[in-house]
């Protein structure tokens, strides 16, 4: 029986990633919680996109054995506590956003940071709405939608919050092509 030639086992192409270390992970998430609970100005809060939930989102798609749904809902109990709402409307919303991004996770693998930000989008979106609405169901008599521009705020800093793990990470900014 012939050896095999280990230059021929190698992959080519693109040199394969190493997974992410669980202290880069854990500590991206717990700057993303610090951020959140910074003194922001009030006027201006419903600018405020949930910091924690887009990091946990960015992990959702580059290492999702990594990111449990509980994960999800114990950084939305964290919110909850944070924004001193009821107890679990965040939770809800993470777990439901961070199941979506996990759903969609192969596809977004595809894209480079821009696309990802216009996939994303509309679970920003629908995170804030459902928040929106759970805190009318629940607590709140009047709603301010104005909340639903702090999705719109996530999807914009997708971008360079995405650019900055990448590089934290060593990966590279753009996927593999599919031909190489």
């Amino acid at each position: 029986m012939k050896p095999r030639n280990p230059a021929r086992l190698m992959q080519r192409g693109p040199e394969l990633i190493a997974p992410a270390g669980l202290r880069l992970i854990a500590g991206s998430l717990l700057a993303a919680v610090l951020l959140s609970l910074l003194p922001w100005p009030r006027a201006g809060l419903w600018l405020v996109p949930e910091f924690p939930l887009m990091v946990l989102l960015y992990w959702n798609t580059h290492e999702p054995r990594r990111t449990p749904l509980r994960l999800a809902f114990g950084l939305g109990l964290l919110a909850d506590v944070g924004h001193g709402v009821l107890f679990g409307i965040h939770a809800l919303a993470y777990l439901a956003a961070s199941f979506l991004a996990l759903m969609v996770q192969r596809r977004l693998a595809n894209f480079g940071p821009y696309g990802q930000a216009l996939q994303l989008a509309p679970i920003f979106l629908g995170m804030k709405l459902l928040i929106v609405l759970l805190g009318l169901a629940m607590t709140q008599g009047v709603a301010d939608w104005r909340q639903l521009a702090g999705g719109l705020v996530a999807a914009l800093l997708w971008l360079p919050m995405c650019l900055l793990l990448n590089r934290l990470a060593g990966r590279p900014d753009e996927p593999p092509s599919p031909g190489s």
